[in-house]
């Protein structure tokens, strides 16, 4: 079956490149951003419906008033003398003297349970928030590397290929030091290759944290994933001829 490999990687596209640049966000700026993360939204639900459940709570100390109203319809006796109908109405209510052992145990739970949803969400929150810094370090310093092996690295090691070529071919010069250079140009192609692989699975990763709970993005994201596919297909596929032409 033939098919066709695309020469040069994809580039997966930043949601907020802003927050990826060399100046770091604010820890405001940051913690505002990361809170609009599904996992985040998610947690926040769960945090209302536990104020909910405290507000319940309160609410079982005050005096629970109830209205009853009742019309009973009566048939003339048997013997024939008309009877009058009945209509009763009823007001109750429910005063909570001793709350030990009901309405404090019930407040106590649903507070102590908002608590521990409030703890969640703040580890949540931290956890990503670490996990972007230190992904957005990790992608700055491979950008960094990337620039070293395009404009000084790779440049070198292909003038000092054809050099031993150069010198071989004027027989000043030795074949395996040929062979060498060859070698060393082909491990730095891969190395390069390698990172901007990495480069973009970094931005992958960060996308993910970036990301905001809602509909608009879901097509971006969609994307990003086909794009990542690709991304390591054609790593793959680059790898295996440059492999084949070391063995040629």
């Amino acid at each position: 079956m033939n098919f066709s490999i695309a020469v040069e990687l994809p580039q997966i596209v930043l949601i907020n490149p802003t927050f990826v640049s060399q100046a770091a966000p604010s820890v405001q700026t940051l913690v505002k951003m990361i809170s609009r993360h599904p996992a985040v939204v998610a947690i926040d639900q769960k945090l209302k419906a536990s104020q909910s459940s405290v507000d319940l709570a309160k609410q079982k100390y005050k005096p629970e008033w109830g209205v009853t109203a009742s019309y009973g319809y009566r048939d003339a006796s048997p013997l024939g003398q008309p009877r009058s109908d009945l209509f009763s109405v009823g007001v109750s209510f429910d005063l909570p003297l001793f709350t030990e052992n009901r309405q404090d145990q019930q407040l106590r739970a649903a507070t102590s349970k908002k608590a521990s949803v409030k703890t969640q969400r703040w580890l949540v929150l931290r956890r990503l928030i670490a996990s972007y810094n230190s992904t957005r370090a990790q992608l700055l310093r491979l950008i960094e590397r990337q620039k070293l092996f395009k404009q000084r690295l790779l440049p070198q090691m292909h003038d000092q290929a054809e050099a031993s070529l150069t010198a071989y071919t004027n027989d000043d010069g030795d074949f395996a030091e040929v062979v060498r250079s060859r070698i060393a140009e082909l491990n730095a192609r891969i190395d390069a290759l390698n990172i901007d692989v990495d480069i973009q699975k970094n931005i992958v990763q960060l996308n993910y944290f970036l990301i905001e709970s809602n509909n608009q993005d879901s097509d971006l994201r969609a994307s990003n994933k086909q794009n990542h596919n690709q991304t390591l297909t054609t790593q793959l596929a680059t790898v295996n001829d440059k492999v084949s032409e070391l063995g040629e």
